[in-house]
């Protein structure tokens, strides 16, 4: 049975000011990621953005959040995939920022039955950058990207859509600590630089319905969250020990990045 949420995310493309964490939650998960900033020697850059869920047993719990899960589920059903987990801290002053673009763009899944769910460490607002989305554009389909490997961009390719969004169709998911916006895959959003004082600091679970399947060529793996397994991905293990060595060796074949002593290579 379709649930509300499930029927305003089917005809938004999103959803925001979702309660996910407690107040003593975030101070945990807060506390955690500056720690795996400290060991990173201050910055989490190049391949340790992505994928940390196989080397953090904290960004494991919030992985596999109850709250969270619960979500997906109502969008997705029982069955699902931690496809990834991405860093995004927004620090003031450095004009980082993530021109309007789909994640769907070069991951291939058939069908786009994916989704991500943004989790606010800190307050994420107009001030400091917060995620904007464009209403209904995941119902479009796929758009033309154009790759601009942009100094200013926090995303991978600099990808951006070369045409103007709609401003009326613009929405901004403010949201306090602890909370949450989420994103079909196919969903046009963006977010500007940090103009505030303080860091903007989130992470983005990435997830999909385990029944999906991705071209043949790009080769992800995922981690089974919820339900049963489908047979479509490469299974992730769950980590035990932060930084153990079966922990570096699933992160480094996941995402093809070098061990913790070449992190500078890595940048």
């Amino acid at each position: 049975m379709e649930s509300k949420l499930s029927n305003n995310f089917s005809r938004d493309g999103y959803l925001t000011g979702l309660d996910v964490l407690t107040d003593e939650e975030v101070a945990y998960f807060l506390k955690s990621f500056l720690a795996y900033e400290e060991r990173l020697g201050g910055k989490v850059t190049g391949a340790y953005r992505f994928k940390s869920h196989l080397l953090l047993p904290w960004m494991y719990k919030l992985v596999t959040h109850p709250k969270i899960l619960e979500i997906v589920k109502q969008i997705f059903g029982p069955d699902i995939l931690c496809w990834s987990t991405d860093l995004f801290p927004k620090d003031p002053g450095t004009g980082k920022e993530c021109a309007w673009h789909q994640d769907a763009t070069y991951v291939g899944m058939d069908p786009p039955d994916a989704l991500t769910v943004w989790v606010a460490l800190t307050e994420s607002n107009l001030q400091n950058g917060c995620v904007q989305f464009s209403k209904e554009s995941h119902l479009k389909g796929q758009m033309e990207h154009t790759k601009t490997f942009a100094d200013n961009s926090m995303l991978l390719y600099g990808q951006e859509i070369p045409v103007d969004v709609d401003k009326s169709t613009v929405v901004h998911a403010v949201l306090k600590p602890g909370q949450a916006s989420v994103h079909h895959i196919m969903t046009v959003h963006a977010s500007g630089p940090n103009k505030g004082d303080g860091r903007r600091i989130g992470i983005a679970v990435r997830y999909c319905g385990a029944y999906i399947k991705q071209q043949q060529g790009i080769g992800d793996s995922a981690m089974l969250v919820c339900g049963k397994d489908h047979g479509n991905f490469p299974l992730e293990p769950t980590p035990v020990v932060e930084f153990g060595p079966d922990e570096v060796e699933a992160h480094k074949k996941a995402v093809g990045a070098v061990g913790p002593e070449d992190r500078i290579k890595a940048q």
